[in-house]
């Protein structure tokens, strides 16, 4: 599978989202993700499931990629989006102090958020859509600027939370290495020679023992059969024929069938 290079244009641009390609082929190793019974902090990826270098490097690429643009930038690009954002929904007029104070504001809660995620919040906040609880009327408070900023970010978070949990992960071996295979094959060979040298043989049984063996299962039948039918006898409930099957009267009854004296 050929990824295209995980680039970001950007610190104040929105990232490259992951495509469909890249979900599953992130989802390739996260599927096989193991929690150790001792803890939870740390999961385990089997040697036969793990990146192999180059994949490991693409997903390192993209992580980093991720972190860069999620990394926070506050300055003069960060001030100029919160001044459109209030340029577009306050009353005209407003004191350009009074601006440039509610500028402050906003900024200090928005100081550890990338600019692009706060430039995209105040694109949303034009058209119906948004995510937060923003009622519509008026400006934005910052609560519901910082509340879509996050939702912004989370898929992104999401992300980077698997590409770290698969790059971190604890690699195990759960196949036989090459000099254990060759010890078993040795071992095996010790085991056969000494079979073949002790002239141990496993033959199978012949015909006649084989008919001799079944007679005697034949016999021993007959006698178990022998001993039903007189015990029937003496209890004064001969067997009765169901079909093929000779059962009492009394499993009879039990399995909802009536026995010939009971329909007369």
């Amino acid at each position: 599978m050929t990824l295209a290079p995980s680039t970001i244009s950007s610190s104040v641009h929105l990232p490259a989202p992951a495509t469909r390609a890249m979900d599953l082929f992130v989802a390739r190793f996260t599927n096989r993700l193991e929690t150790p019974p001792n803890g939870f902090r740390r999961q385990r990826l089997p040697r036969s499931a793990a990146p192999d270098a180059e994949q490991r490097a693409w997903l390192e690429g993209r992580r980093d990629d991720v972190r860069a643009a999620m990394t926070p930038t506050p300055g003069p690009e960060v001030n100029r989006a919160l001044l459109k954002l209030m340029g577009a929904h306050a009353a005209f007029g407003a004191p350009e102090r009074e601006m440039l104070g509610k500028v402050a504001i906003y900024a200090e809660a928005v100081a550890h958020l990338p600019t692009w995620a706060i430039d995209a919040a105040r694109k949303a906040f034009l058209r119906p859509g948004w995510r937060s609880m923003w009622s519509g009327h008026g400006c934005p408070e910052a609560a519901d600027l910082v509340a879509e900023c996050r939702f912004i970010l989370l898929p992104f978070e999401t992300e980077l939370t698997k590409i770290e949990a698969v790059l971190d992960a604890e690699i195990y071996t759960d196949g036989a290495t090459e000099d254990e295979r060759r010890e078993v094959l040795a071992h095996f060979g010790d085991v056969l020679a000494e079979m073949r040298a002790g002239g141990a043989a496993i033959t199978e049984p012949t015909e006649e023992e084989i008919s001799a063996e079944r007679t005697a299962m034949a016999r021993a039948n007959e006698c178990f059969r022998a001993r039903d039918r007189a015990q029937a006898a003496a209890a004064g409930r001969d067997k009765l024929m169901w079909g093929r099957l000779p059962i009492s009267d009394e499993l009879a009854r039990k399995i909802g069938l009536r026995a010939p004296a009971e329909v007369e």
